[in-house]
């Protein structure tokens, strides 16, 4: 592999201040006419002559046609206090519970439209809100509070938003009557800025004080996702999104969630040039503080590509309002980026002072609950692709385990099939526990699985002695932190230091890998029986191999895959025949998701 030279910092670059767009001379998306004009800051969907607001103009623009802001209203801030839909629907997943062998697992029934509470407005068409011509841009808040609660933005279609600034949103789940056992049983709290059933490109935007949260109730609609931005596809570009929270029994997306394409032939989400600082979850299962992706969903592998972008102070903990009893069953991660679903890229970029909060446990196969600032799933029956690394500060974030210790982790890779680094990188801790290592298909390089370190590359360093702590921090001079240090103005970019400086090539340079295969020509599948072997040489162990096969070979004569039935029922094969040696377990399987295969279960349970 090669990858081209950069002569810039090693940080993150972040465009302070409002930036030039195309103006109203920019060409408008096709299928649109000349741009309508709000020259009111007024909010009523029904202006005097001559008076063009911006709820009216929402209302009569076509799919797609471009509005933009009279040059009087340069900084000013629309009040928004009218709920223009009490019911908002847009797409969202719908989840399922079925028995498996291995126990009751949740699956994705599909996406449908849903209930997703009240927004202040709402659009089924495609919206495009420019306010590039003017110096200051434009504010929309909602004024309300929580007295009604509503977002600010909702859009089933495409949003495109340039020098827009939106504030004040609260997103809530509220009960919903039932009729019918599949009826949605609450709204669902999520985007609490904006909330986009398609693509929001989102272009020198401030997203901040921005809250959302779901309900406590035991339903499958308990996820509240998206502080500020929630999204099929997102494409963001030199926006700051900071000082925004989630709660709830799950929660995910402090800052910005991202289904990633479910819905929708894309199969990139895009951050570049923006900072997501000082958000914050709090929730029995909680995940990414900053940003998450889900992959497009269960069964997709679509990326999550995060460029030159700050990620900073952002903290994922318990609610406070969970009874203690349950918090021994929580899960707690990664309060900078979580992937839950397909591919992570990150190029360029400042991870730094994120902390996850949670009490800590560990399952029977020894899975901590707890991940640090970086993070992907984590599992036995679910996996992730590829998380890619390169020229980055990911340092200085921590794990607190209350009433235990408190530690650094930077990165945890969860269960991904491949970690690659791309070189030049500044790491503090990384955590490779759990990256799976079954061999693959044929033409699947599953024996290698952690492609790290590579040219330029460091581990173990303190982000005081790569980053500029003391005073080299750009900070907003208006937006407060809910996350880490709250109160306090969030940071936008910090100025890098030391051997962190100017360490990336000019030129293009290569990168090596070591791949290797395992394949199958004829009979049984003996990977186990050579690997034990090789173990054994290797490290000098004494009849390692065959303690190892006898351990295995009698935790599976104790299964019982299904609980429901008299008796031991041990694994089977596709042919129903008993799973009872290491001659007969499989260590191999589809190129994705090979730990859902049934007979792929011995190895990883045992």
């Amino acid at each position: 592999m090669r990858f081209p030279g950069k002569t810039f910092l090693l940080a993150s670059l972040l465009a302070l201040g409002a930036c030039g767009g195309g103006g109203d001379d920019a060409p408008s998306p096709p299928g649109s006419t000349d741009p309508l004009v709000v020259n009111s800051l007024v909010d009523t969907a029904t202006p005097d002559a001559g008076m063009v607001t911006l709820r009216s103009a929402l209302a009569n623009a076509k799919s797609g046609q471009r509005i933009t802001f009279d040059p009087s209203l340069d900084g000013g801030t629309i009040a928004l206090s009218i709920v223009g839909a009490e019911h908002t629907v847009l797409k969202g997943e719908v989840m399922g519970m079925r028995d498996e062998p291995s126990g009751p697992v949740s699956y994705l029934k599909g996406y449908f439209e849903r209930d997703y509470g009240r927004s202040a407005l709402y659009a089924r068409k495609n919206v495009v809100l420019d306010a590039s011509s003017l110096p200051r841009g434009i504010t929309l808040a909602w004024t309300m509070g929580t007295q009604p609660a509503a977002r600010v933005l909702a859009v089933y279609g495409n949003l495109t938003l340039t020098n827009v600034a939106i504030t004040g949103g609260h997103s809530i789940a509220e009960k919903l009557t039932i009729v019918n056992p599949d009826d949605q049983p609450w709204t669902l709290g999520r985007g609490a800025a904006v909330a986009v059933w398609g693509v929001a490109k989102l272009t020198d935007c401030r997203f901040y004080d921005n809250h959302a949260e779901g309900d406590f109730d035991s339903s499958r609609d308990r996820g509240a996702f998206g502080g500020a931005v929630y999204a099929d596809i997102v494409d963001i570009t030199r926006c700051v999104i900071s000082g925004n929270s989630v709660a709830g029994a799950g929660a995910a997306g402090g800052g910005v969630y991202a289904v990633g394409g479910a819905d929708n032939a894309a199969t990139v989400s895009r951050v570049d040039r923006s900072a997501l600082t000082g958000n914050r979850l709090r929730a029995l299962m909680a995940y990414g503080a900053g940003l998450y992706s889900d992959g497009g969903g269960i069964g997709n592998a679509k990326t999550l590509r995060v460029t030159n972008t700050t990620i900073a102070r952002n903290l994922v903990e318990p609610d406070p309002r969970l009874p203690p009893f349950l918090l021994r069953a929580g899960y707690w991660r990664a309060a900078a980026v979580y992937i839950s679903n397909g591919y992570l890229e990150v190029q360029g970029c400042t991870i730094v002072e994120n902390r996850t909060r949670g009490v800590p446990r560990t399952d029977s196969l020894g899975r901590a609950n707890l991940a640090g600032a970086v993070a992907a799933t984590v599992g036995n029956a679910h996996a992730v692709e590829d998380m890619v690394i390169g020229h980055s500060i990911i340092a200085g974030n921590t794990v607190e385990a209350i009433g235990a210790t408190t530690y650094p982790q930077d990165v945890f890779t969860g269960s991904l099939f491949y970690f690659r680094s791309a070189g030049y990188n500044r790491f503090g801790t990384l955590d490779f526990n759990q990256i799976l290592v079954p061999v693959g298909l044929p033409d699947w390089h599953s024996l290698i699985r952690k492609h790290y370190p590579q040219a330029g590359d460091s581990s173990g360093v303190e982000a005081a002695d790569v980053l500029d702590l003391a005073g080299g921090v750009t900070l907003s001079t208006s937006i407060l932190s809910v996350g880490e240090q709250p109160g306090t103005l969030v940071p936008l970019h910090y100025q890098p230091r030391g051997d962190a400086l100017a360490q990336v090539p000019a030129s293009a340079y290569g990168i090596d890998e070591t791949l290797g295969e395992y394949q199958v020509y004829s009979g049984t599948d003996n990977f186990l029986a050579i690997l034990l072997g090789r173990i054994e040489k290797l490290y000098a162990l004494q009849n390692f191999a065959a303690l190892f096969t006898a351990d295995f070979e009698s935790f599976l004569q104790t299964v019982d895959s299904d609980t429901a039935t008299a008796g031991v029922q041990p694994y089977r094969d596709p042919n129903g025949t008993p799973i009872l040696t290491l001659a007969t377990t499989r260590f191999f399987g589809p190129a994705q998701t090979w730990p859902r295969e049934l007979e792929t279960h011995p190895y990883p349970e045992f």
